[in-house]
Formats: structure tokens, sequence, C-alpha cells
């Protein structure tokens, strides 16, 4: 499933002083790569701006590519364009808060993920991966049925 990721709209959730700090789309980059290799997927960031400092950035593996628009387009134009090329809108999910945005997409028939709840989903994913086995055994605990009957036993006596 390919993401289509709306750049300065997710760093825009850490605060408007950081979509101008060059280190933060350096960090957003570093979570991105992250999170596309722990899902495997293909992902595309589109940032306002210019891409100058970012061009050793672009189509890594092929799997993850950073785009900046050309000289007189927006990122939501550059998004709109590439969600064109896919013939199969429901395995494609964009990652944006822009309502203009979202409803382009949705009539398109994409899936969207709201910035800030995608931001705490990479920051879930940078936590966990510095994790040990140990420590990710314990975050990512399952119960047995056995297990939740008990606890649904002592809870439930008053």
């Amino acid at each position: 499933m390919p993401y289509i990721i709306d750049g300065n709209n997710l760093i825009g959730v850490e605060g408007k002083e950081a979509l101008n700090n060059e280190e933060s789309r350096i960090i957003l980059i570093n979570l991105l790569k992250n999170f596309q290799r722990q899902k495997n997927t293909s992902l595309i960031v589109v940032f306002d701006g210019s891409g100058e400092n970012f061009l050793h950035q672009i189509d890594q593996n092929g799997k993850f590519r950073v785009l900046f628009p050309s000289i007189g387009h927006s990122a939501d134009d550059c998004i709109k364009d590439l969600l064109k090329k896919f013939t199969n809108m429901k395995d494609v999910t964009v990652v944006t808060s822009d309502r203009e945005l979202k409803d382009y997409c949705r009539s398109a028939g994409a899936k969207i993920i709201n910035s800030i709840e995608f931001y705490h989903l990479l920051k879930q994913k940078a936590f966990i991966i510095h994790k040990s086995n140990e420590e990710k055994k314990r975050i990512h605990i399952e119960l047995s049925e056995q297990e939740v009957e008990a606890w649904l036993k002592v809870f439930q006596k008053k």
C-alpha cells in the first residue's frame, strides 16, 4: 500500500517554527524512512519549497522518494498529479490535514490519514524500533482467552 505524505503539513504538527527548520525535515525524513522499512511499502513525501538541500534523499531505494513541486506549483498540486498515476486508489493512503486535499483524495477513492494521527504513529514506531526484543514483547502483549476471562471476572466483582 503506497503512502503519499504532505510533508509540510506533517511537519506542521510540531509547530510553526518546525516548518522553517531544515533540521525538522531531516528528522521527519528519517522517521519516514524507518516507517517505510518497517511496513515494506512505497512512500512518497512531498514538500513545498525548494529541494536543493535534499536532492540526495530522492529515490533512495525505489520505494522511498522525496519530491518538491516544480516552480509555480504547490505540494498539493504535486500530490494530486501523483494520485492520477495510480490505477487502484483504494490501496493508496494520503497523509494530510488539508481539508481541500482530503476532499480531493476522498473523491478519487484514496484512503486518508490525518497528519496528527500519522505523526503519533511515526513517533510510536520510532520509540518501539529502539527497544530490545524483550521490551517489544512487553509492549505488544497478547492475552489468551482464559486470561481475558479471568480479568473480566476480577473487574466484574463488586
